[in-house]
Order: C-alpha cells, then sequence, then structure tokens
C-alpha cells in the first residue's frame, strides 16, 4: 500500500470524507461539493493501475496529483488493514464510491471501519448485472428474461424458446452503453457474442460471460436517489431519449429533467425503491435505470454512486432547487436533518435537457467548428461541454455515450423553447452535420 498527502496536513484529528476512485468525474464534483462545506476529501484508489482507456475516459491521466484530495491512499487489493491505519488521525464521516469501480472497494473498506455502509453481502450483485436481476427476482421484484452464458449454443437456445422480437447483448458489468448491442436475428446475435466475449471492458475487468435480456420497449428513465438507513429520499427524475444509429443500435440523444412524479409516474418511482432494497442499498446515493413499459417499471440496471456523466450541480441547483451531489454531501455531514427531510418534494422552476451530440461520421475538423457557435446562440444554452471534442480535435463516429463528441445544456423557464432548439441541434445533425462539426463524409 503506498500513501500520498498533500503538504501541511494537520496531525490532529479532524472530520473527512474517504472517496473510492473519486478521480472520476462524478467523484471529483462529489469531492469539490464537500470542500465547500470545509470537509476535506481522502481519496482511496481502488487499483495500483487502471486501465488507460477508462482514465483517458474520465480526463484523469494525472490522477495522482490531483489537488482537491488532501490525502491519496493506493489499496493493494488485500490488504484493507494498512488503508484503515492510514486513516487512523481522521473522523471519517463515511467512505463513498467515487465511480462504478470503487463500490466493491467502498462497501468493504465502511464495513471494517463500522461506519454507515451498504455491507458487503449483497456488493456483488450491486456490479454484476446478471446477479442485479436475480437480487430482484429472489426479493419479489419484477424482472425482465435474461441469461448469462459463455456458451452460444445456450445463447442461441434460450432466444429461440423465449420468442424474442429483440434482445440486447451486453456485458456483465460496463460502463455508460459499452458493449451494448441490440439483436432480432441468430446471426446478429452469434456476431454480436462473438464480437463481445473475451474482451476487456472500460474497467479492466474481462468479459468471460455475456448477459443477454430481453429487450425492453417503453419510456426508459434514470432515478437518482440518496438513502439513509434504509430510507430513499428522490434526488432528480430523468427521461432519457435514444436514437437509432445505423449498425449498432440506439445511442443516447438526450437527457430530461422531469418535475416530481405525479400519480403517473409514482409506482415507477415505488419500483426503484423496492429494487434499491432488493440490491441492499441503505446509505448513499444509487443511479437507478428504468424501463417504463407496458408490463409496468422494469429495472434496467443500477449503481450504488451518483450518476456518472455529471451534470454540473449548480444547473440542476437552478432548475429544481436540490440535486442528488448536494444530498449525499447533507446525507454525511447532517443525517438526522437529512433523515426528517426524506420524503420533501422538490418542483421545476425552470426546465432542462442535456443534448448528447452525435456524429454520423468521424475525421479531423478542417476548420472551425460551427456548431460552437451556433449553440452559443441558442435561447437556452446554458452551458457546453467540449472537452472531448477540442482537446483530441477528432470527431469519433458516435457509437454509444462515451464516443459522443459532446455535451449541451439548454435551461429555460419555458420548456417549448428548450423543445424548439432541441430540434433545431437534431435538424444540424442530420441533414447538416459537415458544416456543424466541420468534418466532411467519407
Amino acid at each position: 500500500m503506498i500513501t500520498r498527502e498533500t503538504p501541511g496536513t494537520p496531525g490532529i484529528k479532524k472530520q473527512a470524507i474517504v472517496i473510492v476512485d473519486g478521480f472520476a468525474t462524478s467523484g471529483r464534483v462529489l469531492a469539490s461539493r464537500f470542500l465547500m462545506k470545509g470537509i476535506p476529501c481522502i481519496e482511496v484508489l481502488s487499483h495500483v493501475e487502471f486501465p488507460e482507456k477508462y482514465l483517458k475516459k474520465n480526463h484523469a491521466e494525472d490522477y495522482l496529483q490531483d489537488p482537491l484530495f488532501e490525502k491519496k491512499i493506493v489499496f493493494d487489493g488485500e490488504d484493507y488493514s494498512s488503508v484503515i491505519r492510514a486513516l487512523a488521525d481522521y473522523h471519517v464521516l463515511g467512505v463513498i464510491p467515487g465511480s462504478e469501480m470503487g463500490v466493491i472497494v467502498a462497501d468493504a473498506l465502511s464495513e471494517r471501519m463500522g461506519l454507515y455502509s451498504n455491507g458487503t453481502r449483497r456488493s456483488a450483485a450491486r456490479r454484476n448485472k446478471h446477479l442485479m436481476q436475480h437480487a430482484l427476482i429472489d426479493a419479489g421484484v419484477m424482472a425482465k428474461q435474461f441469461i448469462c452464458t459463455h456458451d452460444e449454443k445456450d445463447l442461441l437456445a434460450w432466444f429461440r424458446a423465449g420468442g424474442f422480437q429483440e434482445i440486447v447483448i451486453k456485458p456483465m458489468s460496463s460502463a455508460s452503453t459499452e458493449g451494448v448491442t441490440f439483436c432480432k436475428t441468430e446471426e446478429e446475435i452469434q456476431h454480436a457474442f462473438r464480437e463481445l466475449l473475451g474482451t476487456t471492458n472500460h474497467f479492466g475487468d474481462k468479459n468471460t460471460e455475456v448477459l443477454a435480456e430481453e429487450r425492453l420497449f417503453g419510456t426508459e428513465f434514470g432515478v437518482n436517489t440518496v438513502s439513509w438507513n434504509g430510507k430513499h429520499r428522490l434526488a432528480e427524475l430523468w427521461q432519457y431519449k435514444k436514437v437509432k444509429v445505423e449498425g449498432v443500435g440506439n445511442v443516447y440523444d438526450c437527457t430530461r429533467l422531469c418535475d416530481w412524479p405525479g400519480d403517473d409516474l409514482k409506482p415507477l418511482v415505488e419500483y426503484a425503491f423496492r429494487a434499491l432494497d432488493a440490491l441492499g442499498i441503505r446509505y448513499g446515493a444509487a443511479h437507478t435505470e428504468i424501463m417504463l413499459t407496458e408490463k409496468g417499471p422494469l429495472l434496467i440496471e443500477s449503481g450504488a454512486r451518483i450518476m456518472g456523466g455529471t451534470i454540473p450541480p449548480d444547473l440542476i441547483l437552478s432548475c429544481s432547487g436540490q440535486c442528488q451531489v448536494d444530498l449525499m454531501v447533507e446525507a454525511y455531514t447532517d443525517p438526522e436533518g437529512f433523515t426528517t427531510r426524506v420524503d420533501a418534494p422538490y418542483h421545476l422552476s425552470r426546465h432542462m435537457i442535456r443534448k448528447h451530440l452525435i456524429a454520423r461520421h468521424e475525421g479531423t475538423p478542417e476548420g472551425e467548428i460551427a456548431a460552437i457557435e451556433m449553440l452559443a446562440g441558442l435561447r437556452s444554452c446554458a452551458k457546453g461541454d467540449f472537452v472531448n471534442l477540442i482537446s483530441d480535435w477528432y470527431v469519433p463516429r458516435t457509437v454509444d455515450m462515451m464516443t459522443s463528441p459532446a455535451k449541451v445544456f439548454l435551461i429555460h423557464d419555458d420548456p417549448h423553447v428548450i423543445l424548439e432548439d432541441y430540434h433545431r441541434i437534431r435538424t444540424f445533425e442530420t441533414s447538416g452535420e459537415a458544416e456543424f462539426f466541420c468534418v466532411k463524409a467519407k
């Protein structure tokens, strides 16, 4: 185990939050919000080394020098007691995963330290999508049909027996829509299976088996929660829209912040809470993706951490008055106050859409990117994120969330203004792409 400490750390015991793998975008935002409340953060790194593509995805190539964290502790994968000794000078308020990769270590470390913890009994089910669905079934919560296998023949037999219109092939654990393929025919299934089996995901895990699930049809939602002692608070409710990309499947198009759920969406939130109970999520954040189908809500997957691809908290606050990240800070610094307000609703004073830009062709921009100026002129444009595009100066073909060249946040008092701006962006993406990204189709 290695520790790295910033100069001048006081020797006296003081309050601190431990964030496991806080170098991810969401983890850094979480650390910054604790710091705003005067609570220093210590980072525990769950691995001695991280996959290069995972670091690049999070713009964290220099993660060992991140100034947000007062101290860094590199976990060797075995010796938790050394990590606990390295934290002995602090009064640790909690251990929180800063990303999906940090969930297992955060569960184990918080349990060993006797802190508020989701424990380790169902840790695997909170990371493995196959075990996740089994946990729902064991708890009597409705789940979709699925199979986990390394045998192509078993997969095809399951497909034939189920009479599915379409299925989804995906890794057992992954980020965003990485490795996800939609298949209608046996030929497509065979191709997706062979393409995925044996590959390595962004977390560095080898795909020794694949997960196949029935394709869910309906409206997809993201339910962001913060829990304390088994009581769940709805922090944010997001509605997703995806579009079909030829040869790939569906990719994220936009994410819309929803108002406090009425009678039509209450069953969805109640289902999400039952899923959290089934997965043993009693403390901290969760990001739960659910499809609202004709049969009712069905879990796509849940992560025991804050929502990834973080939307700036201040943008959310300007719309609803609360956000998941700040509720996490409240839960760990004022748990009693958080619990008394656990059922408090929020109401939108402004409306928001996060638009994920979609590029149908790849290439190097041949001049100024017209999209930046065009988007800045929209009435509802509040912020843009062009880090990937500008740093690489390359427009990848969009096949998943991670290959979206940029994001733009549309916020306005009038929802019609946002929709007009959204449709204007989609028109440029579909009919004026060469000018929009300054990349010519090959």
